[in-house]
């Protein structure tokens, strides 16, 4: 056994940190092998034969009978013993080398990960400006400066993403800074290294000069595939051609790009089909439902098995505008115990639940699954609209203090919690709707005017449901 890869890293660990191990091996929270005795016994035996581990205390046969009361065992049993033993200090060494002090801003970055994947976006806000306000107090550079900054900014950015209420930038500009610096400096550097090893060494010349996008682009899918995004992303009004062109590219290409990468290529493509939606492009709203019900079969909307309350509610209205209403119920119930922070107040179920008796024009019983909510909640806006629009149906003597009451609060009080674009897509909702109900039946005249009206208003919420509204005057 003195020859072996599993002594040579014994050896290498410190005395004291030797006896750390002896106590992690004897924990079943970490050692829960079927042999986790004899693993035990191994490594004692092998603890006892320090300094010198020579080969009379650790020859084969001397080792079989200490740890198996007999000196011959079965072919393979102590070599699998010796692979076990070899795992478990490997997981020892690595989490003793992570979980060190030097290594405490990786730690709490990854915290801040696992609170963020979890729902606890609270917490991970907290974890991030404590790093933050560290990084500003920090003015010694180095490059491992500059990757921290980059991973810090990184983590930023999709905490940021999921808060996302398009109302900021959502860290993009200071990632790419720190990208670019760390990119630029650890470039550099490795330049400067060739350089020097260029003087004592017969090297070709390094071409050190910026290679073109082009030279990449033909290296990677992965790049070129980025860039075709890129330009439909960059058209104010793209072709439905065009997104079924990227989503035939993604669907050929998809053995030869991860799984997360596809997730985000797609969620892309579903962001921006929502964005042309809401600007009065209906003719997307297929493209997106059928994009949801083949992404959600995928498993792209998951993490750790579970789905977030945005994208819960955001299927269910979609596939309520594309008229599958039979398809939002099934995905409801099948999904409802999946939804990141529910409680059991089951809030998101009884919302969506109200999305879909409002398309099945069950109105009474829409109003009744309503949820409570805090006006300072991104999806008070949401319920208050769906409100609206029930009462309007049920022409309630309501329906007009209702939207007052909506105006005075987005006028007075939203300006402090949403973005000016989506405040000027509920106030444009509330004018349209209160034309709507002053608008005498069978008018087609009042109809077309109606119609032209919300044809040119860009930002305006419940666009699709006003346009029926407003052809069914005529």
């Amino acid at each position: 056994m003195t020859n072996t890869y599993l002594l040579d890293v014994i050896k290498a660990i410190q005395p004291n940190k030797r006896q750390e191990l002896g106590y992690f091996l004897a924990s079943k929270q970490f050692n829960r092998s079927k042999n986790a005795q004899e693993i035990g016994k191994l490594y004692q035996i092998i603890l006892d034969a320090a300094p010198d581990f020579s080969e009379k205390l650790l020859n084969k046969e001397r080792v079989s009978a200490q740890v198996y009361g007999v000196s011959i065992v079965e072919s393979g049993k102590l070599e699998k013993l010796i692979a076990d033993l070899n795992k478990l200090l490997r997981i020892f060494i690595l989490s003793q080398q992570y979980l060190s002090e030097s290594n405490e801003e990786a730690q709490q970055l990854d915290w801040a990960k696992w609170l963020r994947i979890n729902g606890l976006s609270v917490h991970a806000q907290k974890t991030l400006t404590k790093l933050k306000g560290k990084k500003t107090k920090e003015t010694q550079m180095s490059l491992e400066r500059n990757r921290n900054d980059l991973l810090l900014m990184e983590e930023y950015h999709e905490w940021e993403s999921i808060q996302n209420q398009f109302k900021s930038d959502l860290g993009i500009p200071e990632l790419i800074y720190s990208l670019d610096l760390y990119y630029f400096s650890y470039r550099t550097e490795l330049v400067n290294r060739y350089l020097l090893q260029q003087k004592g060494a017969q090297l070709q010349d390094l071409e050190t000069e910026e290679l073109g996008l082009g030279f990449y682009q033909n290296k990677s899918i992965l790049l070129q595939i980025s860039k075709k995004i890129q330009g439909v992303l960059k058209k104010d009004f793209p072709a439905i051609e065009e997104f079924q062109e990227m989503i035939k590219i993604l669907q050929t290409n998809e053995n030869a790009l991860s799984f997360q990468t596809l997730a985000q290529f797609y969620t892309y493509l579903r962001n921006l089909c929502i964005l042309l939606i809401n600007t009065g492009h209906l003719e997307f709203l297929p493209i997106l439902h059928e994009l949801n019900k083949d992404n959600l079969q995928r498993g792209y909307f998951f993490v750790n098995n579970t789905i977030s309350p945005n994208v819960y509610l955001n299927l269910v209205i979609v596939a309520n505008r594309a008229k599958d209403t039979p398809w939002a119920k099934i995905f409801t119930a099948q999904y409802k115990d999946r939804v990141i922070g529910e409680d059991g107040s089951k809030f998101f179920y009884k919302l969506s639940m109200a999305q879909i008796l409002f398309a099945e024009q069950s109105f009474d019983e829409a109003l009744d699954h309503i949820p409570d909510v805090p006006s300072n909640s991104h999806y008070h806006h949401l319920i208050r609209r769906l409100e609206l629009k029930i009462y309007y149906e049920l022409h309630s003597d309501l329906l007009l203090y209702k939207i007052d009451a909506f105006r005075k609060f987005i006028v007075r009080t939203a300006t402090k919690t949403i973005a000016a674009n989506l405040r000027s897509m509920d106030l444009n909702f509330l004018n349209i709707l209160t034309q709507l109900t002053q608008a005498p039946p069978k008018d087609k005249t009042r109809s077309a005017r109606l119609l032209t009206r919300i044809d040119g208003k860009k930002l305006l919420a419940e666009r699709f449901w006003l346009i029926e509204k407003a052809k069914a005057l005529g």
